[in-house]
């Protein structure tokens, strides 16, 4: 399903138990983040979990943004120059669950958020022993 602006306005927003803005776009079988803009950037918080996402990329300018949640996606991709210039408040990423590989990925997200925090990596091919 793709991401449009009727189903950003409609989607669930309530106050997280961290006293943050956030918005539910989670479950929606999501490929690709487009109309982001569409939030007027009133969110502190934006759960993107368990869709089809494989990049990070397209973000538009969202400065209040500070924590991402996007577990259970199939992500292999960072663009961190998108994240560094549209998200400069992210302090905290979610990719539990994905399929980030390589050390670049992981370089990329650290350059792009400098603020950042917390990074869950769990359950990613890049967190599995080397045989």
């Amino acid at each position: 399903m793709r991401l449009s602006a009727n189903i950003i306005q409609s989607a669930e927003q309530r106050t997280n138990p961290l006293g943050e803005r956030e918005i539910i776009l989670r479950s929606m079988a999501i490929p690709t983040i487009e109309h982001l803009s569409v939030t007027r950037d009133q969110f502190d918080s934006i759960d993107l979990s368990n869709n089809h996402l494989v990049r990070l990329d397209n973000f538009p300018k969202l400065e209040r943004l500070a924590s991402l949640y996007l577990g259970g996606n199939g992500i292999e991709h960072v663009d961190g120059k998108n994240l560094k210039r549209n998200c400069p408040r992210l302090t905290s990423v979610v990719l539990t669950g994905n399929g980030i590989k390589g050390w670049n990925v992981i370089a990329d997200l650290g350059e792009g958020c400098p603020r950042l925090e917390f990074l869950s990596l769990i359950g990613n091919p890049i967190t599995k022993p080397v045989k």
